[in-house]
């Protein structure tokens, strides 16, 4: 088993897994950024404004996923990664703490999300961004 997908060690995932969820999750937030300027630019509604809390969280989610080493999905199901697939966590502390670190990864992901989407939604609105793309 690799030592970073160790659940005694509270990781349930490995390097790779864990590479990925970093990428994935900067390009999320990059895509939420760039969604609030379209959307701002674009003068859409506050009800379209406010979809950009889903890439947020998703992207938040990997990042603490990946900073924790803890598949939220792979911990609910009691699982872990090895070199050849997933294994069912053999030992039920270790199990049951990987499941508690997950509840708490997802309230923490659906908080910060909150509270970003509120930030780029004021930021969409009190900043004059059309002014910065249209010429007089």
């Amino acid at each position: 088993m690799n030592s970073l997908s160790s659940p005694e060690q509270g990781r349930n995932i490995g390097e790779e897994g864990i590479n990925f969820r970093y990428f994935f999750g900067g390009l999320l937030i990059f895509f939420a950024l760039g969604m609030t300027l379209l959307l701002a630019v674009m003068g859409a509604p506050l009800f379209l404004r406010a979809l950009v809390f889903f890439p947020l969280w998703f992207g938040v989610l990997c990042l603490i996923q990946a900073g924790k080493g803890v598949c939220v999905f792979l911990a609910a199901k009691g699982q872990c990664v090895v070199a050849h697939g997933t294994i069912p966590i053999a030992n039920p502390a270790a199990r049951q703490a990987l499941e508690q670190q997950a509840i708490r990864i997802h309230i923490i992901s659906m908080v910060v999300a909150c509270l970003l989407a509120v930030t780029l939604m004021l930021a969409s609105l009190l900043i004059p961004w059309q002014s910065f793309f249209t010429t007089a």
